[in-house]
């Protein structure tokens, strides 16, 4: 863990719900860190916040973030305010939330929680060229929340050992995907062993997943969220 200060590059707004930024680095100008793990960003006050690394490893000079601004809490108030040319401190690399050796992989995110794994997909399709058979579902309320839909959908359509299963709790009327709950779509998936399974998004969508991945022969060990969470 280093000590890092880096500059707003961008700050973008995706809708009333999340924010997305870019910080490039002043010192030091590199960064390592393994996808998956996130930053500790100082606020203000003594106090500091955890955010997951939104970019994949190779962007080595810079992070980004994709934050939910709903809760209004002082972290998000903090980032909101930031404008372009704001400097900011942050610890890293922090954080165990990275993809293990199973034989295949399942990602299971909704809302915000989608960005720690934006992180892995791109190291591992872009970059690592893995050829394992990966499957994301990401579920959000609202068609607007899908703020990377075009970005997974083009991965979906690039690399033919990844499925991308995007859901909607509140789907507009002739929505031709799924709706409900990541939980419906798990339940309908045959999962086993082989299977290694990354859950971010809310305390409660963790919690009611991974008992129901327990059930359907997923080991403990191999169902994987960040502590923070």
């Amino acid at each position: 863990m280093e000590k890092y200060r880096g500059k707003v590059a961008e700050h973008i707004l995706f809708n009333d719900k999340f924010q997305y930024l870019h910080i490039e680095l002043l010192e030091p100008s590199k960064i390592e860190f393994t996808a998956g793990q996130y930053i500790s960003v100082a606020i203000g006050g003594g106090e500091r916040r955890s955010y997951s690394i939104a970019s994949e490893p190779e962007m080595d000079h810079a992070v980004q973030l994709c934050v939910d601004v709903t809760p209004k809490g002082k972290g998000a108030t903090f980032l909101r305010n930031l404008r372009p040319g704001d400097e900011v401190e942050f610890l890293a690399p922090l954080g165990r939330f990275v993809v293990e050796a199973e034989p295949k992989l399942l990602f299971v995110a909704t809302g915000s929680g989608i960005t720690p794994i934006r992180s892995m997909l791109l190291d591992l399709l872009q970059y690592k060229k893995d050829p394992r058979e990966i499957r994301l579902l990401w579920g959000v309320r609202l068609v607007n929340e899908l703020f990377w839909l075009e970005h997974f959908r083009k991965l979906h359509e690039i690399y033919e050992n990844f499925t991308f299963m995007p859901i909607l709790s509140k789907p507009p009327e002739r929505w031709p995907l799924i709706a409900g709950h990541v939980t419906k779509e798990i339940e309908a998936l045959t999962l086993d062993q082989s299977w290694g399974v990354y859950l971010c998004g809310n305390r409660f969508m963790i919690e009611e997943v991974s008992q129901l991945l327990v059930k359907k022969g997923v080991p403990q060990n191999q169902i994987h969220f960040e502590k923070f969470f």
